[in-house]
């Protein structure tokens, strides 16, 4: 019989937005039978290798509202890993829940956000971290927010969000990316959530969660192969 993982944090956050949807979930795929936990179609579930594990660093999920339900999102993965060190959240250009807001502030500048140094950051003067700085109080962890959605998505949560433009950013290097992407992928410099986040560990020099959070999104990969591959009502 099979075992049902613990809810985190991104599963309860989707289960929040269905019951205040005013219409369904009708993407791509959306009638094929689904795994509740994972998103894949039941043959292609994956739910077995999701593993608990303890991150060097915390990570506030800011999700695009278009990503929630979609079986190919990657930010997901991220608090399938590591459910005691995240937190999800529904981004809002106006509207950010209060109880984001007051974790922000507890922070006391011990918050980065995950996003390149673009001309636009630096003409609207947005404050930028080169290097990330130890823990500000001891044992308490830095604490990374990471903008779930597509390029353009998270472009527009980043300079359109009022609330973030004191938080500083952080920005991968070009050399560190290259060096990524010769040592684990294939493709050129377009990555998913998953990815940019265990590249964001490996920068920071915590090489076994990056690869740790790598190999279950190449997983998770092959697992959204099978689903398109078998039948076409499968298609996610």
């Amino acid at each position: 019989m099979k075992t049902s993982p613990n809810k985190h944090c991104v599963d309860l956050l989707r289960e929040l937005c269905k019951t205040e949807s005013i219409r369904p979930f009708t993407a791509r795929g959306s009638r094929a039978a689904r795994c509740p936990h994972c998103l894949m179609t039941e043959f292609a579930c994956f739910c077995h290798l999701r593993e608990n594990q303890t991150s060097p660093v915390e990570f506030i999920l800011l999700i695009h509202r278009d990503e929630i339900h979609k079986p190919t999102n990657s930010g997901r993965l991220i608090a399938d890993l590591f459910p005691d060190d995240t937190q999800a959240y529904l981004w809002s250009r106006t509207e950010p829940q209060q109880t984001l807001l007051d974790h922000i502030a507890n922070k006391q500048g011990n918050c980065t956000i995950l996003f390149p140094n673009t001309e636009k950051a630096k003409e609207q003067k947005r404050p930028f971290r080169s290097v990330i700085p130890s823990s500000a109080k001891g044992d308490d962890k830095h604490t990374f927010i990471i903008l779930d959605g597509t390029w353009k998505q998270a472009s527009k949560m980043f300079h359109q969000s009022n609330w973030l433009k004191n938080i500083p950013h952080f920005e991968i290097n070009s050399e560190a990316q290259r060096s990524f992407l010769v040592r684990h992928s294939s493709h050129e410099m377009q990555f998913a959530t998953a990815e940019v986040t265990a590249m964001l560990l490996d920068t920071l020099g915590h090489k076994e969660h990056s690869q740790q959070l790598l190999n279950y999104y190449k997983a998770f990969n092959q697992h959204c192969l099978i689903s398109r591959q078998r039948g076409g009502n499968a298609q996610i």
